[in-house]
């Protein structure tokens, strides 16, 4: 039996068995190592050069575009430990990764909003400068985990667009030099993010046919309500929820966000309705036709799983 009909094998046993330890994994093990013992592994390496070619022929090989999307992070004001995780699967991930999509709500910017009436007091520490030096810092962090050459696309969401409404608000002025531009403040241009601005309107397309918003709607059946308005397949955030709507070849995928959930900042928000909050993320394929295939990763307990593995 040759070295290559051992490694496939091998691989035909893997997706049945999963990590479980098994008699033929076991004695396919001692045959692949013992092969390699007999032929050494300068000449094993040079019979395994065909297996990449016979790896396409078999559907073993991924030759496509491998996509993050996150969506509603709300630092400062994000899982801290869903954030940790995240950047473990980015780094394991490695140059598999093609691009990162941050689909809206990147930032809180709670300091500008309108839900902060009389409730700053709760939030100590907390001011403009701090917000966005937080978002600063995250980013610092995502862009060292990336792999280098990833794609990077950053989309408004209503919570970056509170730049812009305080901006035509009267008393912007109050905030003097501390009122900056998200792409400025955090640097995105110099980092080589892709930045669209308008939360309502923009969308990043990956592949042929998915596209990446904020999200506008907010009703009980928000996925289909996404999917009928944009009539196209469609991935966004903004309700905080997790859903999808399939319907033909057309789908929609609402996929929560890195929020924390308990975080006394959304106290704004009805009990009632944070109970419907969900953490999650996508990953996106795109295959070399352009057609995608995506991984709603859900959250429980601060744990996930992607890419095979729990975090």
């Amino acid at each position: 039996m040759s070295l290559i009909q051992i490694i496939m094998i091998s691989k035909e046993f893997r997706p049945r068995l999963g990590q479980i330890e098994t008699k033929e994994q076991e004695v396919i093990g001692r045959i692949l190592a013992s092969k390699i013992r007999e032929l050494g592994m300068t000449k094993s390496l040079e019979l395994l050069s065909p297996l990449s070619t016979l790896s396409e022929k078999t559907g073993y090989m991924y030759t496509g575009q491998k996509w993050l999307v996150l969506s509603d992070v709300h630092r400062p004001f994000h899982s801290k430990k869903l954030w940790d995780k995240v950047l473990k699967l980015i780094k394991d991930m490695g140059s598999s990764l093609y691009g990162i999509v941050l689909a809206g709500d990147y930032l809180d910017l709670y300091t500008l909003g309108s839900y902060n009436t009389m409730s700053l007091g709760l939030l100590e520490g907390i001011d403009l400068g701090f917000e966005y030096e937080d978002g600063l810092n995250g980013l610092i962090e995502l862009q060292s985990a990336l792999p280098k050459g990833c794609k990077k696309l950053f989309l408004y969401g209503n919570h970056e667009d509170r730049y812009f409404r305080t901006m035509n608000s009267r008393d912007h002025k109050k905030f003097g030099s501390a009122l900056r531009d998200p792409i400025e403040a955090l640097l995105l241009h110099e980092n080589g993010w892709q930045v669209k601005t308008n939360w309502k309107d923009d969308y990043f397309t990956l592949g042929d046919h998915l596209d990446v918003c904020h999200g506008t709607y907010h009703n009980k059946h928000v996925a289909a309500k996404h999917l009928d308005q944009n009539g196209r397949s469609v991935m966004f955030g903004h309700t905080h929820r997790i859903q999808s709507f399939h319907l033909g070849n057309r789908a929609a995928f609402n996929i929560g966000g890195l929020f924390d959930i308990k975080d006394k900042a959304f106290g704004y928000m009805p009990r009632m309705s944070r109970r419907n909050w969900a953490n999650g993320f996508a990953i996106v394929h795109i295959d070399d036709n352009g057609e995608f295939y995506t991984n709603q990763v859900t959250v429980w307990n601060d744990s996930f799983f992607a890419e095979g593995r729990k975090y």
